[in-house]
């Protein structure tokens, strides 16, 4: 919808007639024109800053009230002596404050490239809820214009809707810094109130668990009641550590009012009933491990284990030994451990703490789909139950595995569940917890802005907490490490250190990374040590195959061939866990990556061919072909040309992220030798496997992804499947693609259509095992809960699945071995993903499809005649890299502006 709205803001911009643009020159606004900057209205109609001076005069800010529906239209006479002028940008500005935000982007999509320009286009991204997109061009614009008043202050803004108080109110301050009349003193006190509020609810959470802890220290303490009933997840939690620590029977007691207060909360007697329990146990026993239990909760017991070894000898100690458990995940349980305990609980709060935990013993034994079902059946109880603290950690926890396992959109959407239930709960410390896991979710799917911007909140917030401090600056390392800046990144690793926690998995992985972009003499000490904490009883299988990559990973660096032994280890520790187990998928994949870049670092080219090859569980192909990997600031390339001379490249100074087009990515000397074939296959290491321009439009090349040799030819009759029409669900707000046009279906031999309804995914799957041709007219998306790959938008059928995936490709067969043409909207692409691609093209071939044309940009309606012309070359014996190479070359020649032909890709 954002596409189509896009192309119509230009079509309109072209029938206004504007010319070329100029700059916006800083003039006050003539006679005549304050209309189009509505500069006669006492306030001002945007919160936003905008960068053209006319339009950046300051006015109090009034919020729209709910009956100003209609933007104020645009007035036309002013507007024309703009466009006389070709003055794009200052229509955009128009449109902005009338409220047509739509329009401004167009425009603002045709005014040069300035700081100016991406300010203003970042304030109508905000304006249109693009917030994500908005934060990425406001940030680079800064980067750049430190000082650019508007971008800053838009900033502010942006983060405030986000919800990251701190980081609005820091922003605020600079803005007010400056000292601009109005804007200043408005940032001042925007800043004022934010942390006004923010302290507000800080300090009563703060308050109200330091009263506890001081309960848990001296028994005498007074008990926080009154605050309990603010807070009633965190005293029901603390309240069952007093319960447990107590040393007498009067002690116990003395928690009823508590109890009380707690059961109110949560519509039951449970509490008042375990305190009238507890109370009739004989503490002759039990008061010494008590003493010991509060210590543990306190993290000042000398010796967890011991004390959970002896609580085991103690049967009248059964809920001081389970409380200690959950306290102490790095001592050895099991379920039937947790089942025994457990047997004869009711109480909902201290199951769903079991149940989290058991999970996480599944987990630990490689049984992860039985680990989501349990934390799942758990947040529904704690729902049922009215326990939303116990929801928000489930949450957190679900966010967490969902993230793990590469689900990226869950695990953004449970994170961002838990941090608004925890702000509604006014639980400041899971807030904290649930910004760390958005910040994962984002910086795994590269939006670097964002996660560095939840990041920075969750170091505002906790400054003092060393563990919430390490955690933060080392995500923020490794986002450094994304944009190419090792130096950045060392600071934030020694700072992620400096208060002596460990650095985690994470921090080894960028310590091997440091150890060769900004080594120090310490690295190898930190990384060995962390290493050897990975033990079962702390990480699950395929973390321990990540922990084998790291040490693989910092090894190769220093001695080759003893690197490249860990990372075959990696590789084959990975085998067995691939089905089920992402970290493991990703090991895979990242060990092969770094095993054909150290080779060609090596000089070793021929041995990065076959890597690569190896890591695509292809053969390498017969006659010419290109490998090539890519790994961090590395890249290696090498070719086979048609005489069987065998030249590699190898370069480790890249300093950008890889672009959607990888023009250039190979040395040009090296395409030269592929200038004489008559195709080439192309070995690409994932990330490179779903881009276009790794080699010119001029030669004939595919990506090769299946057994290495052509798709047999069919011998069934043939069948010309075409999926159109469709009529996806209204919710994706997917644009109606027009009909197949029947002059691209002419000469088809025994067609079956698709159409509307009987396009779902269960009749198209159906359909395509049998068919010997197949086109499909639908739209890409990408969503990230159904599938890591682009999914294609089909009609709903009766279970609502409307989207054709990768994975329920890769379970089928297609016995006709058939030519696919995939007309959806970037169908080839895959945002930007750290370790792993998959795709749409490489599950068709999977299959049995004996070729795959798709794309990785968005294609016009009328491209049917493209792809019939391509088809007609192949069945009259061309090799389809041959045919599409020359479709191509004559498109070029006919129509030289339709570059998008050389976006489509061919996967064989």
């Amino acid at each position: 919808m954002t596409r189509l709205g896009f192309a119509v803001g230009l079509v309109l911009c072209g029938l206004l007639g504007f010319g070329a643009v100029r700059a916006w020159k800083q003039q006050a606004p003539a006679p005549g024109t304050r209309a189009l900057w509505l500069a006669d209205l006492p306030t001002r109609p945007l919160e936003v800053r905008l960068s053209l001076p006319a339009a950046d005069v300051y006015r109090p800010y009034a919020p729209p009230r709910a009956l100003d529906t209609l933007a104020r239209p645009v007035p036309l006479g002013p507007l024309s002596k703009l466009e006389e002028r070709g003055d794009a940008h200052g229509v955009a500005v128009s449109y902005l404050l009338h409220g047509d935000t739509e329009q401004a982007l167009a425009h603002l999509g045709r005014t040069p490239s300035s700081q100016d320009r991406d300010s203003d286009q970042a304030a109508a991204l905000l304006l249109r809820g693009r917030h994500d997109e908005a934060l990425t061009l406001l940030d680079a614009t800064l980067e750049a214009a430190p000082d650019h008043p508007q971008a800053r202050w838009n900033r502010a803004v942006l983060t405030r809707e986000l919800g990251l108080s701190l980081v609005a109110a820091t922003t605020f301050e600079e803005v007010a810094a400056r000292a601009e009349p109005g804007w200043s003193e408005e940032a001042r006190e925007q800043a004022r109130s934010l942390r006004a509020r923010f302290q507000a609810r800080a300090d009563a959470w703060k308050a109200t668990r330091e009263a506890f802890l001081a309960r848990l220290r001296k028994p005498d303490a007074p008990l926080p009641v009154e605050a309990s009933a603010r807070f009633p997840g965190l005293a029901r939690e603390r309240f069952y550590d007093l319960l447990l620590a107590a040393e007498d029977a009067a002690r116990v007691r003395e928690l009823l009012p508590l109890a009380k207060v707690l059961d109110h909360a949560s519509g039951d007697t449970a509490l008042e009933a375990t305190v009238q329990r507890v109370s009739a146990l004989d503490f002759t026993r039990r008061a010494p491990f008590a003493r010991e239990y509060a210590k543990l909760v306190l993290d000042e017991h000398p010796a967890p284990a011991s004390l959970i070894e002896r609580l085991r000898q103690e049967a009248t100690a059964r809920d001081l030994l389970l409380g200690a458990l959950l306290h102490t995940p790095g001592v050895a349980r099991t379920h039937d451990e947790l089942r025994a305990l457990t047997q004869d609980v009711s109480d909902p709060w201290i199951l769903s703490r079991v149940a989290q935990e058991g999970a996480r013993l599944d987990d630990l034994a490689g049984h992860g789909a039985q680990a989501g079902d349990r934390l799942r059946a758990a947040l529904s109880e704690c729902r049922a139950r009215k326990l939303p603290l116990r929801c928000v950690d489930l949450l957190t926890r679900l966010s967490q595995r969902a993230t793990a396992s590469n689900r990226l959109v869950e695990g953004e959407e449970s994170a961002r569940a838990a941090w608004q239930e925890a702000a509604a709960l006014g639980e400041w410390e899971r807030e904290g917890a649930a910004l760390v896991m958005l910040a994962n979710a984002t910086r795994f799917q590269v939006r670097i802005a964002l996660s560095r911007a939840y990041l920075t909140e969750s170091l505002a917030r906790q400054p003092e907490d060393c563990k919430a401090r390490t955690q933060a600056h080392r995500n923020l390392a490794s986002l450094a490490l994304m944009r190419f800046r090792p130096q950045e990144a060392r600071q934030e690793m020694e700072e992620s250190l400096a208060c002596g926690q460990t650095p985690g998995l994470q921090g080894a992985w960028i310590l091997a990374d440091l150890a060769r972009l900004d080594p120090r003499p310490s690295d190898e000490a930190r990384l060995r040590a962390e290493l050897a904490r990975v033990t079962p009883l702390q990480e699950n299988a395929g973390r321990r195959v990540l922990a084998t990559l790291i040490a693989g990973r910092f090894a190769v660096v220093r001695d080759w061939r003893t690197g490249q032994k860990e990372l075959r280890r990696a590789i084959a520790e990975a085998e067995p866990l691939l089905r089920t187990n992402a970290d493991a998928k990703d090991a895979r994949v990242v060990a092969y990556r770094t095993l054909a870049v150290s080779a060609g670092h090596a000089g070793a080219f021929r041995e990065a061919l076959d890597v690569v090859a190896e890591s695509l569980q292809v053969p390498v192909p017969e006659g010419c072909v290109l490998a090539a990997a890519v790994e961090d600031e590395r890249t290696v390339a090498v070719v086979r040309g048609h005489q069987g001379q065998i030249r590699g490249h190898y370069d480790a100074s890249r300093t950008r992220p890889l672009r959607d087009d990888l023009k250039g990515l190979v040395p040009e000397e090296l395409v030269d030798l592929l200038r004489d074939c008559p195709s080439v296959s192309v070995l690409a290491a994932p990330p490179l496997d779903s881009r276009s321009g790794i080699l010119p439009a001029d030669l004939a090349w595919s990506y090769r992804v299946g057994t290495g040799a052509p798709g047999p030819l069919s011998a069934k009759p043939p069948m010309h499947v075409v999926v159109s029409d469709v009529e996806p669900p209204s919710s994706l707000r997917l644009a109606r693609l027009p009909s197949a046009a029947e002059v691209d279906l002419a000469g088809a031999q025994r067609l079956l259509r698709l159409k509307g309804t009987q396009a779902t995914p269960e009749r198209v799957l159906e359909a395509m095992e049998q068919a010997t041709d197949i086109d499909i007219h639908a739209h890409g998306v990408v969503d990230r809960a159904l599938s890591d790959a682009t999914v294609i938008a089909l009609s709903p059928q009766q279970d609502g699945r409307y989207a054709l995936t990768a994975e329920e490709l890769r379970r089928r067969h297609f016995h006709g071995a058939p030519l696919v043409v995939l007309g959806a909207c970037s169908a080839a692409h895959l945002p930007p993903f750290l370790h792993q691609t998959s795709s749409l093209p490489q599950a068709f071939v999977a299959s049995g499809a004996r070729a795959v044309f798709a794309a990785t940009a968005d294609i016009p309606n009328d491209a049917g005649a493209f792809f019939r012309a391509v088809r007609e070359r192949i069945q009259s014996g061309a090799e389809p890299s041959q045919a599409l190479r020359a479709e191509r070359l004559d498109w070029h020649q006919k129509q030289p502006g339709m570059r998008w032909v050389d976006k489509v890709l061919l996967y064989q």
